[in-house]
């Protein structure tokens, strides 16, 4: 008998007059389900033809991250449902010269995302130099992330009701994510704690009406669950010789339905981000009913052992990794990866 797959495309969509608060394509054989020890991870509950589009996330707060982003073409819109590369030639910036890494594509996408932005302008203004010369980018950029998850909650609040969908989205989403205080050291913690008290505190200048504590958690969750966008895909296995890497990262972002997926160092899904910011996940072999869907975490041509595998993942996700390929290599047993049953990869 022969297998006959029938699949759709998802829609290429893009509304620059408001944020994308719904995930804008889920194959149809996708589905959420909760695995006692993993969370909340995906799964199918049909075929899943190798090179189908599996899902497609809008962001729901992205970041630049680029050197001297003043003269970096790779600099994106500021726009959330834009998100696109802003040339320095055409780029519009920030009338009250926040920081250079805010900038817009054009003035049409400066308008559309002057409620977004207006909540975040005057906290750049005061802040961003202070944490970057004093924390670094890093803290920077997780506490901008942050800002930008409360000032995308601040317009949601401002926009039409979301049609009700069974796959948790916008804020909803954001609020499902996994992580707590209880996911990450206890010094880090209080670092953080420290940070959200006295930067983040909900005032006339933020008013996003959250406590200390809700921030703090928010925190926890980005943190477990953010993406690096890369202009390369993530998650080839095996390998391409010669390998290929996932090139420089150009942002961060938060999606609230791709964080869903769970990480194999052997994954069936490849994820990049497309020129709109928005998480594509394809499938890199054909996926069979009851499977889970998993992405790696990590670029594999940088971490290709198990023990750095292991403690990359240890220490930037705070967990073991026991998924086939570990505990294969772990036990010592020789496998030849692409001969395995239903890996045409």
């Amino acid at each position: 008998m022969s297998l006959v797959y029938i699949t759709t495309e998802p829609s290429d969509r893009i509304r620059v007059e408001e944020t994308i608060q719904t995930p804008d394509w889920i194959h149809p054989h996708l589905i959420e389900s909760t695995d006692a020890i993993k969370g909340r991870q995906f799964l199918v509950s049909g075929p899943i033809p190798k090179g189908a589009c599996l899902l497609v996330d809008s962001p729901y707060a992205v970041i630049p991250v680029v050197d001297e982003p003043a003269q970096n073409d790779n600099l994106i819109c500021s726009n959330p449902a834009c998100n696109r590369p802003a040339p320095c030639h055409t780029r519009t910036s920030c009338p009250n010269a926040c920081i250079p890494d805010v900038t817009w594509c054009g003035s049409i996408c400066r308008d559309a995302d002057s409620l977004r932005h207006e909540f975040e302008c005057a906290w750049l203004k005061r802040y961003a130099g202070t944490i970057r010369s004093k924390r670094g980018e890093y803290d920077f950029g997780m506490l901008w992330v942050i800002l930008r998850l409360l000032a995308a909650r601040h317009c949601q609040l401002n926009e039409r009701t979301v049609a009700e969908s069974h796959w948790k989205h916008g804020w909803s989403g954001i609020e499902s994510l996994c992580g707590s205080e209880d996911t990450w050291p206890h010094d880090m913690v209080r670092s953080w704690s420290a940070l959200v008290k006295k930067y983040l505190r909900s005032s006339s200048a933020l008013p996003h009406e959250m406590s200390a504590d809700r921030v703090l958690h928010l925190i926890c969750q980005e943190e477990a669950n953010s993406f690096g966008l890369y202009p390369r895909e993530t998650g080839h296995f095996p390998l391409p010789n010669p390998p290929v890497d996932r090139g420089e990262q150009f942002a961060a972002a938060v999606y609230p339905t791709a964080a869903i997926a769970n990480h194999s160092c052997l994954p069936n899904i490849i994820h990049k981000a497309d020129d709109k910011g928005r998480m594509v996940f394809t499938a890199s072999r054909d996926i069979f009913p009851g499977e889970e869907c998993c992405i790696s975490y990590f670029d594999l041509t940088q971490y290709t052992d198990l023990t750095s595998r292991r403690e990359h993942l240890r220490k930037s996700f705070r967990f073991v990794c026991q998924c086939e390929r570990c505990v294969s290599e772990e036990s010592g047993k020789e496998t030849e990866w692409t001969a395995m049953p239903m890996m045409d990869i």
